[in-house]
């Protein structure tokens, strides 16, 4: 059963949004890494009511062209 990588978080940035990671994979090979959150599965409830205030448009209102 192979090992897996060890690893640290070296930062974390902008409230969570980015964070910096050093791993060591099985051959000792030393992988550094930068990670964006760019997404959630399910946001936040603030955030999710934050973007649908913004993206809210009216609905469209049928005239007649004469």
């Amino acid at each position: 059963m192979a090992t897996p990588p060890r690893g640290r978080i070296q930062s974390i940035d902008k409230g969570g949004d980015v964070i910096h990671v050093e791993l060591v994979t099985e051959n000792g090979e030393t992988v550094e890494g930068i990670y964006e959150l760019i997404g959630w599965t399910k946001p936040p409830k603030d955030v999710k009511a934050r973007v649908e205030l913004e993206l809210w448009v009216p609905p469209k209102v049928e005239h007649e062209i004469n």
